[in-house]
């Protein structure tokens, strides 16, 4: 198994995209996307790389060859052993999932939505469906994402995340990293088994942020086995 979470260096796109920018959603010239995605395949060293049209739902798809082209979901699995699954962020947390007693890997978008609808709890109980997973067994790393630094959020939105809001000068702070942390110890995986990134996308450079940038890039978080 390997996997990474790519930065903003290393591609071809052009400022605001420079220069890693993996979507293709976000206004970059297509053929400066082609050969980012290129580059990673390459470096990841696999036939395929699999990518998500993410609409901040609760759905997973189960790859079964790699073919599917971009299925519209927020989760994916797959037990196929020469493709890289890719899961988009620039704030939200990306979270990739390895079940080694089974070789079965999972990807997931976790934002404000999708941490509602318990995407990440759905991506670990679908591989235990699909492939006999324990939770016991799975390793969760949660990649750079928005931290409760610089994640502000209005009152409106803070209902079912009042345990992990931090009030400062009257304003809410929303840490959807401990929420998750939370929501995966409930469901049996073990404290040591789940890595969480201490990098803010937001207040770090090195990543593309949409709460700083606006129109900006994508980085990724990607798993093969």
């Amino acid at each position: 198994m390997q996997y990474r979470f790519t930065t903003r260096f290393g591609g071809v796109s052009q400022a605001p995209f420079d220069s890693l920018n993996l979507a293709l959603h976000v206004g970059d010239d297509p053929l400066h996307v082609k050969k980012n995605r290129e580059l990673l395949q390459e470096n990841m060293g696999v036939s395929k790389l699999v990518f998500m049209d993410q609409i901040h739902d609760d759905k997973v798809v189960l790859i079964e060859h790699g073919d599917e082209e971009m299925p519209t979901c927020d989760a994916m699995i797959t037990e196929h052993p020469d493709i890289a699954l890719c899961v988009m962020v620039a704030d939200c947390i990306p979270i990739l999932y390895y079940d080694a007693v089974h070789q079965a890997i999972g990807v997931a978008h976790a934002g404000r939505a999708g941490s509602q609808l318990n995407i990440g709890q759905k991506c670990a109980l679908a591989m235990q469906e699909a492939f006999g997973t324990h939770m016991h067994e799975l390793r969760i790393f949660m990649g750079p994402s928005i931290h409760a630094c610089c994640y502000e959020v209005g009152e409106e939105v803070i209902k079912g995340f009042e345990k992990f809001v931090h009030i400062q000068d009257k304003k809410y702070f929303l840490d959807l990293q401990h929420y998750n942390r939370d929501v995966f110890l409930e469901l049996g995986i073990k404290p040591e088994h789940l890595e969480i990134s201490k990098e803010c996308s937001c207040s770090n450079h090195n990543y593309f942020s949409y709460r700083r940038d606006k129109i900006t890039g994508r980085f990724a978080g990607v798993i093969a086995l």
